[in-house]
């Protein structure tokens, strides 16, 4: 079977859902293998707990954990997606589309009006309707979490968001 048909076929049999404490250790596996990569920054067992009803998984047929991702509140105005990771063997099979697509929805039945996300797959965030802004539009992104991460003098992710209500006025 060709890799092409094998994403498809793997995509198709993905389902998205809430976590629960048994995905604790598999989410932390594949946060940090993607870490080791240089895609995402390390996570600890204890940010991973507490953000656990924040976080969703996209679960094969068989039990076996594809992706994660989570959405995390900066305020009345705003969330941003968190910690999106794909199993490799799973890259490139639409499973990463469909965590973003669950997390908007979240955001939008939560009422934010904007979702941002910081990262290095421009591309991958541009295909789903967001765009680029300046990192200083997100104050409070930077106040939560970017004064205390190792790459801040040296930050090689890029601010994106996507408007899901328009402002009024």
């Amino acid at each position: 079977m060709s890799s092409e048909k094998y994403k498809a076929m793997a995509a198709q049999q993905v389902t998205c859902r809430s976590t629960t404490v048994g995905d604790v250790d598999g989410i932390f596996r594949l946060v940090n293998l993607m870490a080791e990569s240089g895609q995402m920054l390390r996570r600890s067992k204890f940010w991973i707990v507490t953000m656990l009803a924040n976080f969703i998984v996209a679960e094969s047929k068989n039990g076996e954990l594809a992706g994660c991702g989570a959405l995390f509140p900066l305020w009345t105005d705003s969330a941003e997606i968190v910690a999106l990771a794909v199993q490799p063997h799973f890259q490139g099979a639409g499973v990463g589309k469909q965590l973003v697509a669950e997390l908007l929805q979240r955001a939008r039945t939560q009422g934010f009006p904007e979702v941002i996300a910081l990262t290095r797959a421009v591309d991958f965030f541009s295909q789903l309707g967001f765009s680029v802004q300046p990192k200083d539009k997100f104050p409070r992104k930077l106040w939560r979490e970017c004064l205390e991460c190792p790459r801040l003098e040296n930050c090689d992710e890029t601010a994106m968001s996507i408007r899901l209500v328009e402002a009024a006025g």
